[in-house]
């Protein structure tokens, strides 16, 4: 009589790679409940995967415009508050000027003179603001502050000394000459002056050179598909150029002893100009308005087609919820239940018997 050999072994390996499978599905299965989404797309889906792809490419890509659409919104609302500001410098300004129209009493003026600096320093301080470490009214030079500060030794101030000594043979501060200036009447006089040597300086290239290092072109963002709109503003713009013209004229033209009749002509010129400053800040205000109504429609529209496309890209690759769990507990029980059936094969022995 003869005996073989009987050893568990086999058995024990096929329970290992049953207990390795059971896991891996285990994680997979708990993956999917975790996310709501198949663990393995590519698997389940087959040919189908790349509409999934295409669909999550398209979602992407128009969450990325919605992103860029919320900065410029940012750059809008911080450059329309800044406008807000220079307006209401403008207003408070235009409004001291007319207080002293036909005016001749030197403290009045005086006064009219500080308020008008206070808003003149006020408008350079809003066209200089920046965000996110970008200048607003630079236009695309966005990394330089786009308007210099007047004083004593700035360009401008020294190119307005220049103009009027070249323009009335006499500097500025000869009072005994500049109370002979006329008010009008051809040139040399005060109207000619202002009209023709001080406004083109304002108006013409002059502007970039003594004032402003902002660029003409500005920034502009694409919104849809296929729309652009402008999303900032430059400091070369009327509105800027015409306040500066009229704090100017206010500050170097009403105190330097002129007679009275040039002086009104100065203080009717700077409410003028002051007028146009006015006007050009609400256009430009009005311009970015509208950007931002068109940023907030295209915003809507972008918002409804990624909803589309995320509605359908969920269709396609969401898991079953009440499945998933149910395949999850059935994979723990079937795990458990394999340590148990290991553990007995392992424990088996015919010492036991013996």
């Amino acid at each position: 009589m003869s005996t073989s050999s009987v050893s568990n072994i086999s058995i024990q390996t096929s329970m290992r790679l049953t207990i390795r499978q059971a896991q891996t599905d285990l994680l997979q299965a708990q993956q999917e409940v975790s996310t709501g989404y198949f663990a393995d797309i590519g698997a389940e889906l087959g040919s189908k995967t790349s509409t999934v792809v295409d669909l999550n490419r398209e979602s992407l890509r128009l969450s990325s415009i919605l992103s860029n659409n919320s900065i410029a919104t940012q750059r809008l609302s911080a450059s329309q508050e800044a406008l807000s500001q220079i307006a209401k410098a403008a207003e408070e300004m235009n409004q001291s000027l007319i207080t002293i129209s036909g005016s001749t009493n030197t403290d009045t003026i005086g006064t009219t003179i500080g308020t008008v600096k206070s808003s003149l320093d006020t408008m350079t301080d809003m066209a200089n603001s920046s965000i996110n470490g970008e200048f607003l009214f630079s236009g695309i030079n966005t990394d330089v502050q786009p308007l210099a500060d007047y004083d004593e030794t700035s360009a401008a101030k020294l190119a307005f000394d220049n103009a009027f000594t070249s323009y009335f043979g006499f500097a500025p501060t000869s009072t005994a000459d500049t109370a002979t200036i006329v008010a009008e009447g051809g040139a040399p006089s005060m109207e000619d002056f202002i009209a023709n040597v001080l406004e083109p300086m304002y108006s013409g290239a002059d502007w970039t050179t003594d004032w402003s290092s902002a660029s003409d072109e500005v920034m502009t963002s694409r919104i849809t598909q296929s729309e652009t709109v402008n999303t900032s503003a430059s400091a070369n713009e009327n509105g800027f150029r015409y306040f500066a013209l009229a704090g100017v004229i206010t500050q170097e033209l009403m105190n330097i002893g002129a007679p009275a009749d040039a002086v009104t002509v100065a203080i009717n010129s700077a409410i003028d100009y002051t007028g146009k400053a006015i006007s050009g800040i609400n256009k430009t205000r009005s311009e970015l308005g509208l950007s931002e109504n068109r940023i907030e429609k295209a915003d809507a529209s972008l918002q409804i087609q990624v909803d589309i496309i995320e509605t359908s890209l969920s269709s396609k690759i969401e898991v079953d919820a009440y499945e998933a769990s149910t395949k999850v507990n059935s994979l723990l029980a079937m795990v458990e239940a394999s340590y148990t059936l290991t553990a007995k094969i392992q424990a088996l022995s015919l010492v036991n018997y013996l």
